[in-house]
C-alpha cells in the first residue's frame, strides 16, 4: 500500500500542479539571474497558471478572498490604463515571498535523516520532573527551530513527543507561545519577509529589534503559565507517566549541540551571503532551502533517504500549499494595483489622520485592525498588503522598522487569537480542541499580556 502522506502521486491534476509549481519557482531563480522582460512575462503567466489550479483546491474562505482580489485588481489595472510591465510586475510582486514560504520546509530534510527529532524528545523527557521547565523547553525549542521549519516545527514536535500525553491546555500553551515570538523576528518567516520587503527594511536593521520583543515575549509567556500553574498547582498537566527511552546520554547531548550548531549555521551563513552578495534575504532564503538538503544528502551519503522525503515533499507536501499560493498571488497583484487608486488615498488619509492625533492611538488603530480582521477569517497577508504600502512612517514620524515591529506584533496576535488561522488550525487539530478554546480561552490573557507590552515597547522605541 502506498504511504498515506503520497496518496496525491496517484491524482494526475496534484501531479500536474506540482510540476508546474515547481517549474515556476526554477523560472523564478533563473529569471533572478537573467533580467530579461519576456521571461519575467513567462514567469508572470506561469504564476497565473499555477493561481488557477491552486484556486480549484483551496478551501472556501482563501478561495473567495483571492478570487475578490485579483478581479478588483484586474479591474483597477483596466481602469488606470496601464501597461503590461505594471501587470507583469503586479502578478509576480510576492512571488519570492511566496517562493520562500513553499521551500522553507526542505531544510527539514536533514533533521529529519539526522535523527535530531528523536534527541528533542529525548531531551524534553529529562524536563517532565518539573513543568515550568518542560514548558520552557517545548516553548524555546519552538523558538529555535521555528525560524528554520515554519509552522512544521509544532507538527514535528507534536508527533515526537503525543505519546508522552501532555495535558491539551498545556500543549496549547506552550505551542502558541513559542511559534508567537517567531512570527515577530525569522527571516524565514512570511510575516518578516513580506512586511521587511514592502519596507524596504534591510533585515539585519530591523532583526535587533525583532528579536529583542521575540526574546521579551517568550519570557513573559513562561512567566505568565508560572503564575497560571501556581492558580492550578493540584489540576495536573501529565495523564500518564511514560519510561525513559533507552539511548546514549552523552550521544544525545552531542546531538542537541549539533542540532544549536545546525540552526546557527543556517542563520549565520545567510547573513554572510547577503553581506557578501547583496541578493535579497528572500532569495537567499529560498536558495539556501534546496541547497543545504542537497548538498547535506551528498556530503553524507544520504542521497537515497533524502531523495524519498523529496519525492514525499513533491506528492504530499507541495499539493497541499493551495492557500498559501492564491493568497500570496493575489495579494501581491491587488496591492500593486491599489497604488495610486481613490481608495489607497483613504487609507493614507484615514491613518495619517490617526497618527497626528496620537501615535499610540495609531498603534492601537494598526494592531485592532489587523486582529480583529484576522479573527474574522480575512488572513493577515490581506490586511497586511493593503495597509503597510499606504504607510508612509516618514510621515507618521516614526521610522519603518518602527512600523514593522508594530505590524508584526499584530500578526502573531492574529494568528495566535484566529481560529481560521493555519497557526491556530494545525494546534487545534493536533489537540482536537476548538480554535476558540485554544486561541481565547486558553492564550486569552497572553494576547492580552503581548498587546500591553507590545504597544509599550513600540511607543518607547518610537
Amino acid at each position: 500500500m502506498p504511504h498515506p502522506q503520497v496518496q496525491n502521486q496517484v491524482n494526475p491534476s496534484f501531479q500536474m500542479k506540482s510540476n508546474l509549481t515547481l517549474a515556476m519557482c526554477f523560472v523564478y531563480f533563473v529569471n533572478f539571474f537573467v533580467h530579461s522582460f519576456n521571461f519575467q512575462i513567462f514567469l508572470a503567466g506561469l504564476s497565473i497558471v499555477v493561481f488557477l489550479l491552486s484556486l480549484q483546491h483551496s478551501n472556501s474562505t482563501p478561495r473567495i478572498f483571492s478570487l475578490l482580489m485579483f478581479l478588483s485588481g484586474a479591474a483597477f489595472y483596466i481602469s488606470k490604463g496601464v501597461g503590461l510591465n505594471e501587470i507583469v510586475n503586479g502578478v509576480t510582486t510576492n512571488l519570492p515571498i511566496l517562493i520562500l514560504v513553499m521551500l522553507v520546509p526542505l531544510i527539514s530534510i536533514p533533521l529529519k535523516i539526522g535523527g535530531y527529532f528523536k534527541t528533542v524528545r529525548f531531551y524534553l523527557e529529562k524536563m517532565m520532573a518539573s513543568k515550568k521547565k518542560l514548558f520552557g523547553s517545548i516553548s524555546l525549542i519552538i523558538f529555535l527551530l521555528g525560524p528554520v521549519l515554519n509552522l512544521g516545527s509544532i507538527r514535528v514536535l507534536h508527533e515526537t513527543i503525543k505519546n508522552i500525553k501532555l495535558s491539551p491546555v498545556f500543549l496549547a500553551k506552550s505551542y502558541l507561545v513559542g511559534f508567537s515570538t517567531v512570527i515577530l523576528w525569522s527571516p524565514y518567516f512570511a510575516s518578516v519577509a513580506l512586511v521587511l520587503y514592502y519596507l524596504k527594511i534591510p533585515v539585519l536593521d530591523y532583526l535587533p529589534l525583532g528579536l529583542s520583543m521575540a526574546v521579551i515575549q517568550l519570557i513573559a509567556g513562561n512567566l505568565l503559565f508560572g503564575l497560571y500553574l501556581k492558580k492550578k498547582q493540584n489540576s495536573g498537566y501529565m495523564l500518564t507517566e511514560i519510561g525513559s527511552v533507552e539511548t546514549n546520554n552523552l550521544g544525545q547531548q552531542k546531538k542537541i549541540v549539533h542540532l544549536l550548531l545546525i540552526i546557527l549555521l543556517l542563520m549565520g551563513s545567510i547573513f554572510l551571503l547577503e553581506y557578501l552578495t547583496k541578493w535579497p534575504m528572500m532569495f537567499l532564503v529560498s536558495l539556501m532551502s534546496i541547497m543545504y538538503p542537497l548538498l547535506w544528502s551528498l556530503v553524507k551519503h544520504k542521497w537515497k533517504d533524502a531523495e524519498q522525503l523529496f519525492v514525499n515533499y513533491k506528492q504530499a507536501s507541495l499539493p497541499r500549499m493551495n492557500n498559501e499560493i492564491v493568497l500570496f498571488i493575489s495579494a501581491g497583484f491587488f496591492g500593486k494595483a491599489l497604488e495610486g487608486t481613490i481608495i489607497a488615498s483613504w487609507i493614507k488619509q484615514f491613518l495619517n489622520m490617526i497618527a497626528s492625533t496620537s501615535f499610540l492611538l495609531f498603534s492601537l488603530t494598526v494592531m485592532g485592525i489587523i486582529v480583529i480582521l484576522s479573527f474574522i477569517g480575512i488572513h493577515q497577508i490581506v490586511v497586511v498588503t493593503a495597509l503597510v504600502t499606504q504607510i508612509d512612517p516618514s510621515l507618521i514620524g516614526t521610522t519603518p522598522e518602527v512600523i514593522a515591529l508594530l505590524i508584526m506584533i499584530s500578526w502573531s496576535m492574529g494568528a495566535v487569537l484566529s481560529p481560521v488561522n493555519p497557526l491556530n488550525l494545525l494546534v487545534s487539530n493536533s489537540l482536537k480542541r476548538s480554535g476558540l478554546h485554544v486561541g481565547f480561552k486558553w492564550n486569552g490573557v497572553y494576547l492580552l499580556m503581548m498587546s500591553i507590552i507590545g504597544t509599550t515597547f513600540v511607543y518607547i522605541i518610537h
